[in-house]
């Protein structure tokens, strides 16, 4: 569906995002007004954020250019609840919560990234934040419309690759070049958009590419560099009630692997995805369905981890992914109005070399049912109903490794104990939420849910070495349903010089999949395995074996910004987020690679053409720690950032000049999430200048 709004030339804050949802709206951002209105895709009924009882975290396309990162959690982790694995330069997938991998889903346009970066934190999402034209984070009730893989949390990448609207003038277009200091790094990207009667092109593509970055303790940080370019073509025919089209999108990255025995042998990865894609979307039938939107997708993978030391391809992961959803929206059935729907999947995951070690050929099939449904019971109360049905098919090598009291044995011979498996779940989930209209332009926001998720591929048949985690992986596939039940209650306003969104938020997981250090140290192969020490014992990876336990997770999260005053022609104002996350185990004991607390502060000044922001985000320390965890001290990342846009006299041309400033005070970051941190450094002070012209 389309919905159109305006917005001011540049938004107020990276904190409270303000900007587009639905790839549709690309409307004319050379109008100013005070409130814009932000429609959301995580209704199906065009709702905006105020309207879903759970924080819905949205990025415009001006926030995303802005900010430049070349990876989604390197754009995402700055924002309230959520953090970045920053493995690499190429690989940084958002952290919700923190939750991560096969809890966080990862979609373009309705569909999965279709990718192995839910298997390893050095596995890149091939998605660039080029190509969006919005982002949306999505937590809570909304989520099940997607997968329960989205236990976590849900990133929506939402683009005009299949247009469902003709520019302006038959022609619409931008071209950005960039450059970064810390890294000397390069960026060139453009898009247009252009139409022919009802027939609509789309046209982008990018390339970026940056040496290792300077690091705060003098030098650079070895192997850290990366390379990364794409494109994509597509067209629709537009009706008058809707639009069908096509898309073909290539993303190729070559991106190297920091830390210290990566360095050694120049471990880098050679990442490529080509993707198709349809659409259809229609609206304004007469009858039960109102409207449908349909979508489906094909996508061959493919990465390399290759030595340039020896020229030797270590490990091969190829991906080949279907994926299809329909959803109906129907007239009211009494008080309620929603959608419902299908969603399929199919994946089948090859490996060779080390990657062939620690999973085998692997198939994972799946068919959904949903819903959505909400009932307004009055002028300040609604109710909102979710609902998810799987069938989970998931075929692979499983691994029955001897065990004493749950702990991972060492010394047998993996062609021991080896099987073949067809194993089959039934995932169920459900959720309701209440949104109460208290005034004051305030929204109440409770809902609770149960989620049920299946077991992953690798938490089922991980057998072998996994070199950039630096551990020895032992899957089980005898895993069973892992479920969630949840509690959240969430205050909000958008409209007035104050707005803000809090919410605090308890997870209670039955069965909660983890990674467990088994005490013992591994070399390649399974029979090595044994205790530090041992004589003729590889003491080069850690055991870890995939086990169940009971978790509970709690936290806090908060973004607000106040306009606080006219000075001259614009607006001064302050901004602030605050989160905070606790998880742990049961039977005692913390969940591993949780973030630390963090809080910050802005102060902006922003008119029709100038917008400049000085902040700061303060990181604590991290000492509570699971087994095997070392301690990370807390940090404080300065920044600043000045944009500038000049309208071209007497054409709808615009020229944009900025510049960005990161970790001014070239403090030592090392990010607790990361399974580098001992070792890797974050950039030191750097910044980045751009010229950004639209048409």
């Amino acid at each position: 569906m389309t919905h159109v709004f305006k917005t001011k030339i540049l938004t107020t804050s990276a904190l409270i995002a303000v900007g587009m949802t639905s790839h549709a709206a690309i409307a004319d951002e050379t109008t100013t007004l005070a409130a814009p209105e932000i429609i959301i895709s995580a209704s199906p009924l065009a709702r905006t954020t105020m309207d879903l009882a759970s924080p819905i975290t949205t990025l415009s396309r001006d926030e995303i250019r802005r900010d430049g990162a070349g990876t989604l959690g390197g754009l995402l982790g700055n924002q309230p609840g959520v953090a970045q694995s920053s493995f690499a330069r190429g690989a940084s997938r958002p952290i919700i919560r923190g939750l991560d991998n096969s809890r966080v889903r990862i979609q373009e346009n309705g569909l999965a990234a279709h990718d192995v970066s839910a298997l390893s934190e050095d596995h890149g999402v091939p998605i660039d934040p080029y190509s969006a034209e919005s982002i949306e984070v999505i937590r809570g009730p909304a989520v099940l419309r997607y997968g329960s893989e989205a236990i976590g949390g849900l990133v929506s990448v939402l683009n005009d690759r299949i247009p469902d609207r003709a520019p302006a003038n038959g022609l619409e277009g931008e071209v950005q070049t960039e450059h970064t200091t810390v890294d000397e790094g390069w960026q060139g990207a453009a898009s247009a958009n252009f139409s022919a009667g009802s027939f609509v092109g789309h046209i982008d593509g990018f390339s970026r590419e940056a040496d290792d970055y300077e690091i705060p303790t003098g030098g650079v940080q070895a192997n850290s560099g990366a390379r990364s370019s794409g494109f994509a073509l597509g067209g629709s025919y537009l009706f008058p009630n809707g639009h069908v089209g096509v898309s073909i999108a290539n993303f190729d990255s070559d991106y190297r692997v920091p830390g210290a025995e990566a360095s050694a042998n120049q471990l880098y990865i050679d990442l490529e995805q080509t993707k198709y894609r349809a659409e259809a979307k229609f609206e304004d039938f007469e009858g039960f369905i109102t409207a449908i939107n349909a979508n489906i997708g094909y996508s061959d993978y493919t990465h390399d981890e290759v030595s340039r030391l020896t020229g030797t391809i270590g490990s091969r992961f190829n991906n080949e992914e279907w994926e299809s959803r329909v959803e109906l929206l129907h007239t009211p059935i009494g008080n309620f109005e929603g959608a419902f729907g299908v969603q399929f999947s199919q994946r089948d995951l090859e490996a060779s070399g080390e990657g062939g070690e620690l999973i085998a050929p692997a198939e994972r099939d799946v068919i959904a049912g949903f819903l959505f449904e909400e009932i307004q019971l009055n002028e300040t109360i609604t109710l909102q109903f979710g609902g998810r049905v799987e069938h989970v098919s998931i075929k692979g090598l499983g691994v029955n490794a001897p065990t004493l009291q749950g702990v991972t044995l060492p010394g047998a011979e993996l062609a021991d104990f080896g099987t073949n498996r067809d194993l089959t779940f039934t995932p169920i989930s459900g959720s309701a939420a209440a949104i109460f209209d208290i005034g004051h332009d305030l929204s109440l926001g409770i809902s609770a849910q149960y989620v049920e998720r299946a077991p992953d591929l690798l938490e089922l048949f991980a057998k072998g070495p996994h070199e950039a985690t630096e551990t020895f992986e032992v899957g089980d596939p005898s895993l069973g349903i892992e479920s969630a039940r949840s509690l959240e209650v969430s205050l909000k306003r958008e409209t007035g010089p104050i707005t803000f969104e809090a919410a605090g938020f308890y997870t209670s997981f039955e069965n909660f999949i983890n990674k467990t250090d088994t005490g013992f140290v591994c070399g390649e192969e399974f029979d090595t395995c044994g205790i530090a020490g041992n004589v003729g014992v590889e003491d080069e990876l850690r055991q870890v074996s995939y086990a169940q336990a009971d978790a509970d997770f709690h936290g806090l999260e908060l973004g607000a910004k106040w306009d606080a005053f006219s000075l001259h022609d614009g607006t001064v104002g302050f901004d602030g987020r605050f989160d905070y996350v606790d998880a742990e185990f049961s039977n005692g004991g913390n969940v591993p690679r949780i973030p630390p607390m963090r809080y910050g502060l802005g102060v902006f000044f922003e008119t029709d053409t100038l917008f400049s922001r000085f902040s700061f985000l303060q990181a604590d320390h991290q000492n509570d720690l699971a087994a095997g965890e070392t301690a990370t001290g807390g940090y404080t990342d300065l920044r600043m950032e000045a944009t500038y846009a000049l309208q071209l006299p007497e054409t709808d041309r615009q020229i944009e000049l900025g510049i960005v400033g990161t970790n001014l005070l070239d403090e030592q970051i090392r990010n607790h999430v990361s399974f580098k941190k001992d070792d890797v450094l974050e950039p030191g002070a750097s910044a980045r200048f751009f010229v950004r012209a639209r048409f």
